[in-house]
């Protein structure tokens, strides 16, 4: 009976062991086909070709209707990018010859392949492990790795077995302890077996270590998983825990080789291992490892004096991150954008802000995580893709398993391994660590020395997110006699003091009837420039030891969202750390709102109406300076709870401040002073005449740098002359008296 018979047969029939299955055709027409459960096999699925006729269109009659499978095979191949089916079974397909009972009873499978790289015709390519006895012993072996599991009813380590390479001194060590007489036998048949395949490579590898010198080639021998590693970096030391190596090719042929190590770092939440990279570019000949740009850490002479200042620096990196900020000086270079440049001044480290702030974020890996040990690949690699470059195979993605991970080896082997396509990592990945009711392992005093130098923040002087170094931190030198200098009223000094400290020390108690609002203060300080509004808040800021968070309407954008923005960022970093906020001539945000129609003064007004939504909901302590008070919006002006009034500087105030910027060029010594040299030979006299001139702060402190540095050039005390030199060529209109010529004229 044909197929086609036997199915229409089949489709009369009914029976509990058959399942119907509705196919819609492209004829639109559904045909109800019957198929047999009990089919067990391919081979009873044999069938006939079901044939007709052409029609006009080319489709064969009936195409598809034929209920019946037919089975092609792989044939000889007659293109690189397709496969070519044939119908009959191909003449040198045979039963696997590891499935036949003979090699099952074996306690070890060696595959051997052909070799096109000279030498022997033939080389093993993978040991297949079946004696239980092994893989007891593997499983000691190898307890600090991850991806095997003994329990397999078999293991395939693949050529060129690196994982035995670098634990070869254990295993020799393991078979030694071994009492069983039949266990110790099938340890040792594949100690032999290793052997021969290892020896030529342990040997170079330790010729090359024991002269302190290693060629690119044999690089990979340097790196056992799980060890620490060296580098000098930016000029400081740094150790990483050693995690992944690969070779990787470049251009025209060449190679590097990259080094993936981890050291602790924090991102705001919690501590854990960060990833970086080095590369090795392709060198011939040999070179000293210490002239590596990484290195194994143990390889360096002063190990343990490096180790006692990582851990120093450790300690001071925990003390940091173990606070919500850590308001600090800083001088020395900095990362902006990835750029280098040179900042001194305060700054705030601040890890959580700063990822928010720049949009960045990096892949925290927690302490003791399972991805951190090095992975055993002892599945069976078939019908794996193996890409090209240049006509050579690529080198292998990573370290992780015995061999068919790791590529490139001594070129003089003609070793090929199968490679394995790594793990694909997102090029932003979200911290781990986000999830703040996980509990990750505290940092314990054995990891310190792993600490990274790097350490995020926001810098005040250049008011930008950047990242710092911490070995130029430094620590903040305060101006405790700053408010005491303020060249202001006593009555408004007491109130201002009064006012900033009991908020301090009572700021949860004000608050409105909405829960959340009215918790801040905020000043306003009017008067001309150079009078002290700017000095005041900053003065404020040293005597509450906090930090002073200053920002003008430059800084802040040109329309309202970009305002909107720059203003919740400010505030919401000000609140964080404590701050003390200066808004600095930002008439555009005090502005009164009007009604005149146009773009812009629409656009005014919504600036206006965000600062004052914000203004109610902050928390902290705000100074607004202004230049013109006659100018302020109403509505602003009832949410201010302090206001100072600064008027014109007075004769008293002057004199004042030129005595004490002039004690203060006094108090700068030039480097190298001459003898009996006086820094300044300004008297009370030449004082009273200068009181006289109008001029605000601003200008005074200028006019006495410029005069300080021409001094300072001269190599001649400070003196009126300076001044004068000073007055003639600025854009002042104060002149001094003839009175006031200098006394050796």
């Amino acid at each position: 009976m044909s197929s086609l018979s036997r199915e229409r047969s089949t489709m009369d029939k009914s029976s509990d062991t058959e399942s119907v299955v509705d196919v819609e055709q492209s004829r639109g027409q559904p045909v109800r086909i019957v198929l047999n459960s009990s089919s067990a096999s391919w081979a009873e699925v044999d069938s006939e070709v079901y044939s007709s006729d052409d029609d006009d269109s080319g489709e064969p009659e009936g195409s598809g209707e034929l209920c019946d499978v037919k089975k092609l095979y792989e044939g000889q191949s007659k293109c690189t990018c397709c496969i070519n089916w044939v119908e009959k079974l191909p003449d040198d397909v045979g039963p696997s010859a590891e499935e036949e009972c003979e090699s099952r009873r074996h306690a070890l499978l060696v595959r051997l392949k052909r070799n096109y790289g000279g030498g022997k015709p033939m080389a093993v390519h993978s040991i297949v492990i079946q004696s239980p006895h092994l893989k007891s012993v593997l499983g000691q072996l190898f307890q600090g790795y991850s991806g095997i599991t003994t329990t397999l009813k078999k293991l395939v380590f693949t050529a060129p077995f690196r994982c035995f390479f670098y634990e070869w001194h254990r295993l020799e060590q393991i078979i030694r302890e071994i009492d069983d007489p039949v266990r110790k036998s099938h340890a040792q048949l594949l100690r032999k077996i290793l052997r021969s395949e290892l020896k030529e490579t342990i040997s170079q590898s330790n010729d090359l270590v024991d002269n302190g010198v290693i060629t690119f080639d044999y690089l990979w021998t340097l790196f056992k998983p799980d060890t620490e590693v060296y580098t000098f970096d930016g000029g400081h030391d740094r150790i990483l825990r050693l995690r992944d190596i690969k070779y990787l090719p470049l251009l025209a042929g060449a190679q590097v080789f990259e080094v993936a190590a981890v050291e602790i770092d924090y991102d705001g939440t919690a501590f854990g291992y960060n990833t970086q990279r080095f590369q090795i570019r392709e060198f011939g000949g040999t070179r000293q490892i210490q002239d590596l740009n990484v290195f194994p850490a143990s390889s360096h002479p002063r190990l343990g004096e490096i180790k006692v200042a990582l851990r120093k620096r450790g300690e001071l990196f925990r003390t940091i991150h173990l606070k919500p900020y850590y308001y600090t000086a800083y001088k020395g270079p900095v990362l902006d954008d990835g750029r280098r440049r040179t900042v001194d001044g305060r700054i705030v480290i601040d890890a959580s802000s700063y990822s928010t702030s720049v949009g960045r974020w990096f892949k925290m890996i927690p302490f003791g995580s399972s991805s951190l040990k090095q992975g055993i690949d002892i599945s069976e690699q078939t019908h794996q893709h193996i890409p090209q470059y240049h006509g050579r195979q690529i080198p292998g993605v990573s370290m992780s398993g015995c061999g068919s991970q790791f590529n490139v080896p001594p070129r003089g082997t003609g070793q090929m391994p199968h490679v394995t396509p790594g793990p694909i990592v997102s090029p932003m990945p979200l911290p781990l660590s986000g999830d703040k009711n996980r509990k990750w392992p505290e940092l314990t005093d054995n990891l310190l020395h792993l600490c990274t130098a790097d350490v995020r923040g926001y810098c005040f002087k250049i008011k930008k997110w950047v990242v710092f170094h911490i070995a130029h931190i430094r620590e903040i030198q305060w101006q405790n006699d700053a408010f005491d200098s303020l060249v202001l009223a006593g009555e408004h000094k007491r109130l201002i003091s009064a006012f900033v400290e009991g908020h301090a020390e009572n700021k949860e108690i004000f608050d409105d009837v909405i829960e959340g609002k009215g918790q801040g203060i905020t000043m306003l300080l009017e008067g001309p420039p150079g009078v002290g509004k700017t000095l005041t808040a900053e003065a404020v800021s040293e005597k509450l030891r906090r930090p002073l968070y200053a920002m003008g309407a430059g800084e802040l954008g040109a329309d309202a969202e970009a305002v909107e923005g720059s203003l919740t960022r400010m505030l919401d970093a000000a609140a964080r750390w404590d701050a003390v906020v200066l808004l600095d001539e930002c008439d555009v945000l005090l502005a009164e709102r009007g009604f005149a129609d146009g773009r812009g003064n629409l656009e005014r007004n919504g600036v206006v109406a965000i600062f004052l939504r914000l203004l109610e909901y902050y928390r902290g302590m705000l100074f607004m300076t202004t230049n013109r008070a006659d100018a302020v919006d109403p509505a602003l002006r009832s949410r201010v709870h302090l206001t100072i009034r600064y008027p014109a500087l007075g004769a008293a105030a002057r004199r004042r401040i030129w005595e004490r910027f002039v004690h203060a060029a006094a108090s700068a010594r030039p480097r190298q002073p001459q003898p009996q040299q006086q820094p300044s030979a300004l008297g009370p006299d030449d004082l009273a005449l200068l009181q006289e001139l109008d001029l605000n702060g601003r200008e005074i402190k200028n006019l006495v740098k410029t005069a300080r540095l021409l001094a300072s050039h001269e190599k001649a005390p400070l003196a009126m002359e300076h001044v004068r030199a000073v007055l003639s060529v600025s854009s002042t209109n104060a002149q001094l008296p003839d009175v006031g010529v200098p006394r050796d004229a």
